[in-house]
């Protein structure tokens, strides 16, 4: 039972490395970091906001009786949702989606070692 705590913990504070990491960017100059910031927040902003038109677009695609006006709804929902994804895996977006995704896969292999060393400890407390 230590073993899963101590693990468990561990796990915790590695991801919160990443976590903190992204919110204090690293100090080269008040300048840099504010501008940094300022870009992450525009480009928050502008996530934001596509995601609030394709949901009003998928709003008035459901609501539509009209079965054209439906179709010609869905595509434009269709359309946007391609235009935003592309968007966000271009330039740096495309980096820090990968690092992410690495960041994931690493913590999926911790926690299935995790699930392996709790199954060894299970199996020795019931052998003995």
């Amino acid at each position: 039972m230590r073993t899963i705590l101590l693990t468990a913990s561990a796990i915790a504070a590695l991801a919160a490395i990443p976590a903190t990491a992204q919110e204090r960017p690293h100090q080269h100059g008040a300048e840099q970091s504010s501008g940094m910031s300022m870009a992450m927040d525009g480009d928050m902003q502008q996530h934001r906001a596509a995601m609030q038109e394709m949901r009003d677009l998928m709003q008035r695609a459901t609501a539509a009786t009209d079965p054209a006006e439906r179709q010609r709804l869905m595509a434009e929902h269709r359309e946007k949702m391609q235009s935003h994804m592309a968007h966000m895996m271009s330039g740096s977006n495309a980096r820090m989606m990968q690092q992410h995704h690495e960041r994931m896969a690493m913590m999926h292999e911790m926690m299935a070692q995790m699930a392996a060393s709790h199954a060894l400890a299970q199996d020795d407390e019931a052998e003995h």
